[in-house]
């Protein structure tokens, strides 16, 4: 696969997750994991209410790991614009088990993995893997919090991570690190993989876990991003012009604690109205609003609303994928 040249405008890219509201949509799929048991969960919602789940395959993990220490954090479901192919991807560092003893933050960002856990379907229930396909290049220190964006356009998927580099000259990664940024790469198929390139490398400020959103036109997107030189405070900006197009700071989704791992999603019936799930380094807490272009969103009375899920990803799903995974993995 050749590299993705320049900044390709996909005017008509269209986001894993995030068509415009539309009736045929029946529900949502939340994929998750938790810090006792890193493994790939799925909670599924009451019909189209956002904020009340049931996890299913009677509360035990989908999809459970053997690559790596086994664990996989930051969960995300992608999908093509016919749906015929979903792929999770998941940081699978070989040692970002938080629960190993003698794990270490600074060895995870130095030498971990550069790879990503895999598992492919073609209808959303029948799973072939993991893999753990290598991604970044030797000059970084990890892969986190892996997603991915279907592009009409090209036939492929943008897949976007965070790392930090280090110098050529630095092959062990003992001396100082670039900042966090978040990096991409193209592939159609989640073996081969383009040569990296950045996406997002601001100078003095460490980016991670982005995620896109779009807004129902064609190369209208949201983008969210935890700042961690602002507070470690999630960020809303917006494109008019595609994703690798111009950006427009709106501000911080919210101002009060720390928050990471941002989910967004549209509402499937009323245009306009977007959610967004943060984890404050415990569990989920979610937003909504029905103004994109300001900040703070608000909180919804979302009183049944799951306790305990982590960084993770929210799909739409129509009559049938509904139907599908209730059946295959029930409550």
């Amino acid at each position: 696969m050749q590299p993705a040249q320049g900044f390709h405008r996909a005017k008509d890219v269209l986001t894993t997750r995030t068509k415009t509201a539309n009736s045929t949509y029946v529900g949502y799929l939340i994929s998750t994991f938790s810090d006792n048991n890193p493994a790939v969960q799925w909670h599924l919602s009451r019909g189209n209410d956002p904020g009340t789940y049931s996890m299913l395959n009677g509360g035990k993990p989908v999809l459970k790991s053997t690559v790596g220490t086994r664990a996989v954090r930051d969960v995300f479901l992608a999908t093509n614009s016919a749906r015929s192919e979903w792929f999770m991807i998941c940081t699978g560092l070989l040692d970002l088990d938080v629960r190993v003893p003698g794990f270490s933050w600074d060895r995870a960002t130095r030498t971990g993995s550069r790879g990503m856990v895999v598992w492919k379907s073609n209808n959303l229930v029948d799973w072939d893997g993991p893999t753990l396909p290598l991604v970044e290049e030797d000059v970084g220190g990890m892969l986190w919090a892996p997603s991915a964006v279907w592009d009409d356009v090209t036939s492929q998927y943008y897949v976007f991570w965070s790392t930090q580099l280090y110098s050529v000259s630095d092959p062990a990664h003992k001396g100082a690190a670039t900042p966090k940024r978040i990096r991409y790469a193209a592939t159609r198929d989640f073996v081969t993989f383009s040569t990296p390139k950045d996406y997002m490398a601001p100078a003095k400020s460490n980016v991670i876990d982005q995620e896109f959103v779009s807004l129902g036109k064609p190369s209208h997107f949201a983008r969210f991003y935890k700042d961690e030189s602002a507070g470690s405070r999630v960020v809303i900006e917006t494109s008019t012009d595609g994703l690798f197009g111009t950006w427009r700071a709106i501000g911080h989704v919210r101002t009060e604690g720390r928050r990471e791992g941002p989910a967004a999603f549209p509402d499937n019936t009323t245009p306009g109205k977007y959610y967004l799930l943060l984890d404050d380094y415990t569990q989920y807490l979610p937003f909504q609003t029905s103004t994109i272009d300001s900040v703070p969103w608000s909180s919804p009375n979302w009183p049944d609303f799951p306790r305990g899920l982590k960084h993770g990803s929210v799909t739409p799903l129509a009559q049938g994928e509904y139907d599908a995974v209730a059946a295959r993995y029930p409550v």
